[in-house]
């Protein structure tokens, strides 16, 4: 179940909420009286309410914002469980000075705002003697570590359906999967907010996002996990377009964000089928680091030293990549091309690419396989030299990148991605007619980079492509089934349009 905190500075607009809340499905709501701009009238909050309600009125030490005394806080508290609320959240060491009354049920709390403690159990331990019908722990993680840590906590104390069930949080975006696999844990809850433009708590999801997005409802402790992992995350439009897939063809799969940090690459993917993981796609800045974690992998990753797909089986890692295949048929399409090597119209091409790092490595190698005559230039010289020694290609200084001649022009930097929407990595003045400009950038579809392109003539490729193609492969990967590359291509436009219309 999902319980919906709604945190607002009045009774009338917390009230009608609630209403709103209930008209859409709700079952369960928090009322965060500590966000009332007055004292709590809890006659006008609880009478008649239209769902079952949590009463909270959280300290400031706790990540609240109640003003008045704590006496007073834990009055409020007192009369909510005389009025006969449904539950009430008490805080472990609070809660045994506040005895238990008719049929409200009790959830025990504890919360840290700044760190994950070593010693979980004892403060499990503590939440025991304030008579809780739930326990609930919420910490912030400092690391992957304290995310899986708290995760198999969890677990353990709910293992056999427990008397006491436990509900375990990692807050923040690190601790994100926390609140999505709330059910593979055995929580009987998780948390979400009323409203995505209101910050309750760090990493609260909007309520119907975690409902309809990541189908909440459909979890169970069979439920297979796949997600991307990159740092940054929050951009990635990889959650919308798999879980989509997922959904249209009815399976027991969710595909979360991992933000994760360089130093925690090497813990998450040694612990990911810990908690369900089978398979994850993999971004900036871990496409390379990623291949000394591999147990095996195809021959394209040990040519290119990137992979951006990794399956998890027993203690096996296999690893792809699916960026280099996506890129290249993107581009024979565009020149009339069938994706049949033989036939190829990239034969005999010259192209210079811009950017060494993991997808530049792919486009290169793919090209190289089409017999394509390949320059490489990065803003890093020596990462440049670096990859164009390993694949036998050619290179070029960064400053150096507009006089190289070139049938084909590819851009593998993040340079113009979204937000930096106004900046492109090459000169419109250097482009020329009949050239082919891809970029691998796919938000915006439509970058300043073949914005530019496509005024000088060119045949103007957008990444959209590219990464709808290698995600179709990688959902092939994940389940067996062909992606749904319509549906895919759909959301995508919808949503870089969305985005890019909020900002105008």
């Amino acid at each position: 179940m999902i319980c919906v905190s709604i945190a607002c500075g009045s009774h009338k607009r917390m009230i009608s909420e609630h209403q709103s809340l209930a008209d859409d499905g709700v079952r369960l709501v928090e009322l965060r009286l500590d966000f009332l701009r007055n004292d709590p009238e809890l006659d006008r909050l609880l009478t008649d309410r239209p769902t079952q309600v949590v009463v909270t009125a959280r300290r400031p030490e706790d990540g609240g914002k109640w003003r008045d005394t704590e006496e007073k806080r834990q009055t409020v508290l007192r009369a909510a469980i005389a009025a006969g609320v449904d539950f009430v959240d008490l805080e472990e060491d609070i809660a045994p000075t506040i005895p238990r009354f008719g049929k409200t049920k009790r959830i025990v709390s504890f919360h840290d705002l700044d760190s994950t403690p070593e010693d979980l159990e004892a403060i499990y331990q503590r939440a025991l003697q304030g008579d809780p019908d739930f326990i609930k722990i919420a910490v912030t993680p400092r690391n992957i570590s304290d995310v899986f840590r708290l995760m198999t906590f969890t677990r353990e104390k709910n293992e056999n359906k427990p008397k006491i069930p436990m509900v375990g949080i990692s807050m923040g975006e690190i601790g994100l999967a926390s609140r999505i696999l709330a059910k593979k844990f055995g929580c009987p809850f998780t948390y979400a907010t009323f409203s995505e433009s209101r910050t309750i708590a760090p990493g609260l999801l909007e309520y119907s996002k975690l409902r309809d997005f990541y189908r909440f409802g459909d979890i169970d402790r069979n439920t297979e996990v796949f997600g991307v992992i990159g740092d940054p995350i929050g951009h990635s439009l990889s959650p919308l377009i798999h879980n989509a897939g997922f959904a249209q063809k009815e399976m027991n799969r969710v595909y979360l964000p991992f933000r994760l940090p360089p130093e925690d690459l090497q813990e998450f993917i040694a612990r990911a089928p810990e908690i369900g993981v089978r398979g994850i796609s993999i971004t900036i800045p871990h496409k390379v680091a990623a291949v000394d974690e591999l147990t095996q992998f195809d021959p394209a990753v040990e040519e290119i030293g990137a992979c951006n797909t990794m399956i998890f089986e027993g203690k096996e890692r296999y690893g792809y990549n699916t960026d280099y295949v996506a890129a290249i048929l993107s581009l024979e399409i565009a020149l009339g091309g069938t994706g049949i090597a033989e036939q190829s119209p990239l034969i005999g091409k010259k192209a210079l690419i811009l950017g060494a790092g993991g997808a530049g490595k792919a486009v290169a190698y793919g090209l190289l396989q089409r017999t394509v005559k390949v320059t490489i230039a990065d803003l890093d010289d020596e990462r440049a030299f670096r990859l164009a020694e390993q694949l036998h290609c050619e290179y070029v200084d960064w400053d150096m990148r507009h006089a190289i001649p070139s049938n084909i022009l590819v851009n593998c930097t993040p340079v113009g991605m979204h937000p930096k929407v106004n900046e492109t990595p090459f000169d419109k003045a250097a482009m020329h007619q009949g050239m082919v400009v891809f970029d691998a950038v796919y938000n915006p579809e439509n970058t300043l980079f073949l914005k530019n392109a496509k005024a000088k003539g060119c045949t103007a490729v957008s990444g959209v492509e590219m990464f709808i193609g290698q995600a179709c492969m990688q959902f092939k990967l994940f389940t067996g089934a062909k992606g749904p590359a319509g549906l895919m291509r759909k959301l995508i436009k919808n949503a870089i349009s969305a985005i890019h219309e909020d900002e105008d």
